[in-house]
């Protein structure tokens, strides 16, 4: 339109071809930016041309036509601005705040400042027509308050129409996705019922079979049911032998385990004795001759293999009665070294014996049981090596996923397991005859770790050697195994850091308070644990003649037992800080590092410090 208008007014101002050319350039402006993409600017600049244009045309007009302007031609243009604000609305959703601002402010910022542009221009309505005192308020309040008014109803509208479209369009969503599930379980119900179908006839053309099927099993049943009736009676019978054989399976049992118990303690004392007049017999052999030499000496002997006997008979027992609960920590060149000792007399300087622990240095188990497991299976391979070639024998521990496997090999004589597998664990079972021996080590083996949840295997090869495979099973709880437990105190043991420790429960008395010092006493003979923790938040009062009892007493043999720190938890607002000086004060004198703490985790991470400090045996 503005192009039009210049067209027309162009021979009477030729500098008007210039703006004609920029008009036609700004129209194509929008074009070119849908073109390249840039939709929002695209939009904002087809909402800004027409109320710029409208501007353009109004100060345009009045400079072609100066003489022929009255006041409505300068509130025409302010209608046509509020009409243009319609364009952003019509174009640009609410959600896009940014552009609808941006597009609306256009027209906006014109309306307001109108005046300003034609006294700018040089057209302004007090510069060519009059000086009506009144024009600016009825050329602005009125105008811009009807736009206002109207651009509010409008967004209000567009907000409800903008809703109602995105409403519109989940609505059809869903109801598109509705559709594509009713089409996907047409095809299903579709497939169904030809599967269905197929089936019936399948079960139509099976259905005469079953019935003869059935007919057939009714015969059959009926048979059955006579053999049943024989079968019951006899299995009544069965039961009520069974149910009495357990009973005597139970009753014996006791009876063993009671005779096994009477032999392995009540024999000691004439055993004790015999030995020890064997042994008086021993120093006047001077004074003995020929046979009656030889007899004392088949005397004792035999009292020592019988001694033998009776001990591992105990040991038997007392796995069985299940004494071995504490785990704690093991290392297998410390007890491998101590079995090395015991078997010196029969090591030979031919002999290749290897150790190699490194992947597995400890294993958290009964320390009695690693020794005796690691001596028998060595005392074993040196006793029954092969004459034909020197003793090689390797043991080795390894890490596997929950348990730690100790392995221990030699090339000796080997055995036919073939012939011998089912018995090789058993109690008294001998393979080999040219040796010495009583046939129990292996069944110690399998009895021990198997109390502890682990198993043993064997490998082997006639005039080759075996290989024995220990696996121990890695325990649930290591940390706080408790040893005794009563309502007044318990004690507990942790096995990753050898430290023992007593916790009270409530205000003690003086039998109470030295039961259970007498019993840590004997956790510390036990497992030379260097760390102790007290709990003392419970604990109360306590008598000074105990006190004493307990720095003079506990304190002193503790340490000879390798006791060398000590921690102690207390509540802030006890009152028995003579007690805690008096422990002080004694275990300073003995050398003994001791610390007080609030709070017992605080005192735990205290004797973790000291773990790092301390070297573990490897090999």
């Amino acid at each position: 339109m503005i192009s039009f208008l210049l067209v027309f007014e162009y021979r009477n101002y030729p500098w008007l071809l210039v703006l004609i050319l920029i008009s036609s350039i700004i129209t194509l402006i929008p074009l070119v930016l849908n073109y390249y993409r840039f939709t929002g600017a695209s939009r904002w600049l087809v909402c800004a041309m027409p109320p710029l244009n409208v501007v353009a045309i109004s100060v345009l007009s009045k400079v072609f036509y100066p003489n022929e302007l009255t006041i409505l031609h300068y509130l025409d243009v302010r209608f046509f601005l509020t009409g243009t604000m319609v364009i952003p609305l019509l174009v640009i959703q609410i959600a896009e705040r940014r552009l609808l601002i941006s597009s609306l402010l256009v027209s906006g910022v014109l309306l307001v400042a109108l005046d300003l542009i034609f006294n700018l221009a040089g057209v302004g309505y007090f510069q060519l027509v009059n000086s009506e005192p009144r024009y600016y308020f009825v050329a602005n309040f009125y105008p811009i308050a009807a736009y206002a008014f109207i651009l509010v109803s409008l967004l209000f509208e567009k907000r409800l129409s903008d809703k109602a479209m995105q409403d519109n369009e989940v609505l059809i969503s869903y109801l598109h996705n509705a559709n594509l599930k009713l089409e996907l379980q047409k095809k299903e119900i579709a497939e169904q019922n030809n599967e269905i179908t197929a089936q019936s006839e399948e079960l139509i053309a099976n259905q005469e079979q079953l019935l003869n099927a059935n007919r057939l099993i009714e015969e059959q049943k009926q048979t059955l049911l006579k053999i049943q009736s024989g079968l019951q009676s006899e299995l009544l019978a069965r039961n009520k032998e069974l149910l009495q054989s357990n009973k005597e399976l139970v009753k014996y049992n006791n009876e063993l385990q009671q005779f096994s118990y009477t032999i392995s303690h009540n024999l000691r004392g004439p055993l004790a004795r015999l030995m020890g007049l064997t042994n008086l017999m021993e120093k006047d052999l001077s004074e003995l001759k020929g046979g009656q030499l030889e007899l004392v000496k088949l005397v004792s002997r035999s009292a020592k293999e019988f001694d033998e006997v009776i001990r591992d008979l105990g040991k038997i027992i007392d796995i069985r009665n299940d004494i071995y609960r504490i785990r704690e920590k093991v290392f297998f060149q410390e007890e491998w070294s101590m079995v090395l000792r015991g078997l010196v007399t029969f090591i030979q300087p031919d002999m290749r014996i290897e150790s190699h622990f490194r992947e597995a240095p400890f294993v958290y188990t009964v320390r009695p049981i690693v020794t005796s497991i690691l001596y028998n299976l060595a005392s074993n391979a040196i006793k029954y090596r092969s004459p034909q070639r020197p003793l090689h024998l390797k043991i080795q521990s390894i890490q596997g996923q929950g348990m730690i496997v100790l392995t221990v090999s030699d090339n000796g004589l080997g055995m036919n397991l073939e012939q011998f597998n089912r018995n090789i664990f058993g109690l008294y079972k001998r393979f080999h005859t040219h040796t010495d021996g009583k046939g129990l080590g292996l069944y110690l083996v399998k009895l021990q770790i198997e109390s502890l949840g682990g198993t043993v295997e064997v490998s082997s090869e006639l005039n080759v050697g075996t290989t024995f495979k220990v696996t121990f099973k890695e325990p649930d709880e290591i940390e706080g195994q408790v040893v005794f437990e009563s309502d007044y105190g318990s004690i507990f043991y942790n096995a990753r850091t050898n430290c023992a420790g007593l916790i009270w429960k409530k205000q003690v008395i003086s039998s109470e308070y030295r039961e259970l010092f007498a019993k840590s006493l004997e956790m510390v003979k036990l497992y030379h644990t260097p760390f102790w923790i007290s709990d003392l938040s419970k604990q109360g009062k306590i008598a000074p003649e105990d006190q004493q009892w307990m720095v003079t007493t506990i304190l002193p043999e503790s340490v000879r037992q390798g006791l060398r720190k000590i921690a102690n938890v207390y509540q802030l607002d006890q009152h028995n800080e003579d007690y805690r000086n008096r422990i002080k004060e004694a275990v300073l004198k003995l050398g003994i590092e001791i610390e007080f703490f609030t709070d017992r985790k605080k005192a735990e991470e205290w004797v973790d410090s000291f773990l790092d400090q301390t070297p573990n045996p490897v090999e």
